[in-house]
C-alpha cells in the first residue's frame, strides 16, 4: 500500500528519543537514500528492513563483460577469416576473462549474503 499513490496518513504514534538516537535514525536514513522521515519510520516499522544495492560495481562488472565479449568476438573474426589465431592474444584475453569471472562471483556471493 506504501509507495502506491497518495495514501491518506491519518493516525500518529509518538515515540521519545534521544538526540544520539535521533541522529543514528537520520543517519541511516542518509545512508538508504530516504528523504521523508515518516516514511523511513514507517517503511523500518512495517517490514523492519530496506535493502540498497549499489549498482555502480554492477554496472562496472557489465562493462568489463562487454569488454570480455568484444575481445572473444574479435578472436572468433580473425579465426573465422584466417583460420589462425595468436596463442598469446589468447592467453591474455583468457587470463582477462577469468579476472571479470572472479569480480562477477565475488559481486554476487555478496549480494547473497544479503538475503
Amino acid at each position: 500500500m506504501l509507495n502506491q499513490g497518495y495514501v491518506l496518513c491519518d493516525k500518529q504514534i509518538h515515540i521519545k528519543l534521544s538526540e544520539a538516537e535521533l541522529q543514528m535514525i537520520r543517519d541511516r536514513m542518509a545512508q538508504m537514500g530516504f528523504k521523508n522521515l515518516s516514511a523511513y519510520v514507517r517503511k523500518m516499522a512495517i517490514d523492519g528492513y530496506y535493502i540498497r544495492v549499489d549498482f555502480k560495481e554492477l554496472l562496472e562488472i557489465i562493462r568489463l563483460m562487454r569488454i570480455d565479449s568484444n575481445n572473444i568476438n574479435q578472436i572468433a573474426k580473425a579465426v573465422n577469416s584466417y583460420g589462425v589465431a595468436d596463442s598469446k592474444i589468447i592467453s591474455d584475453m583468457k587470463a582477462e576473462h577469468e579476472k571479470v569471472l572472479k569480480k562477477v562471483e565475488k559481486r554476487f556471493d555478496k549480494y547473497l549474503e544479503i538475503m
